[in-house]
């Protein structure tokens, strides 16, 4: 069983990826490169779930409608702001080998965070007629209220969280059922874009987990085997694997060649929504 999920975020985030793409000289957009995504599963038809920034929603509708009108995508939420961390900021870390991420790494106060999921949610019913009940925070940046407060505005599913041991969703204390990224993610272990095999080395001088096999990077073609070695091996245990691959990654590692690949292995296998992996929750759960 897989869960095909990636993140989608508005081009006035700035991303690393968003950066270097032009810096490169190219002018197409996140929202452009999501679309071939859903293009992609189409052609294949493997389900998708794509999680969106709400500024998405409210700055690029225009854009992204093909990705709303797909039935094979299934539109969640990804904050509304994603809490950005000023470019020059990110900038002046990587010169430094410091941790270079696009965002803050909280959600602020409580109200804070309340206020950004209902932005969210409040854009994403006007802009696709229905609410949303899947949800990822960028970044993963969750807190001790993230649960509750998403509860409260009608979220019931949550990928938040990072672990290759859970091979089925769960049924948290707050009513929400998670359903963990069990495969290894792509933006943070393989080489695109900026993240050069230089790069990593000069930021992993600075990481606190470089023993961890969560730590490495690879080719993409590397990782797609590693996906599928993972893929395989929770399918055989009857659980869900829940699949990381960022449009913006995968358009930046090879145009896609890489998860077209995927993309024809997935094929052999079911394949669901996140708003589909309650079913699957263990009854003992």
């Amino acid at each position: 069983m897989i869960c095909l999920t990636g993140d989608t975020h508005h081009d006035t985030l700035d991303t690393n990826e968003q950066l270097w793409l032009r810096q490169q000289g190219h002018s197409v957009s996140e929202v452009e490169v999501s679309v071939e995504y859903v293009r992609l599963c189409e052609q294949y038809r493997i389900k998708c779930t794509l999680y969106v920034t709400g500024r998405t929603l409210a700055d690029q509708w225009a854009l992204f409608q093909p990705i709303a009108a797909a039935a094979i995508c299934e539109v969640a939420g990804h904050t509304f702001e994603a809490f950005p961390r000023p470019a020059a900021e990110r900038q002046k870390a990587m010169q430094h080998g410091n941790v270079a991420t696009s965002h803050a790494g909280t959600h602020g106060s409580y109200k804070e965070q309340d206020e950004d999921v209902a932005r969210m949610c409040r854009i994403a019913s006007e802009r696709l007629g229905t609410s949303i009940v899947s949800w990822r925070n960028h970044g993963f940046v969750h807190d001790g209220n993230t649960n509750e407060i998403l509860y409260a505005h009608g979220i019931r599913y949550v990928s938040d969280d990072l672990n290759w041991e859970k091979y089925h969703p769960e049924r948290l204390e707050s009513g929400l059922i998670s359903h963990p990224v069990n495969v290894i993610m792509d933006h943070d272990h393989i080489y695109h874009a900026h993240r050069t095999p230089t790069y990593v080395k000069k930021q992993r001088e600075n990481w606190s987990f470089t023993t961890e096999s969560t730590s490495e990077s690879f080719t993409v073609d590397r990782w797609g085997e590693m996906v599928m070695d993972q893929v395989a091996r929770i399918a055989r245990a009857g659980g869900v694997a829940t699949v990381l691959a960022h449009p913006i990654c995968m358009y930046t590692a090879d145009r896609f060649a890489t998860f077209e690949r995927l993309l024809q292995q997935f094929a052999g296998y079911k394949n669901i929504h996140a708003c589909d992996v309650g079913q699957y929750v263990p009854k003992e759960n």
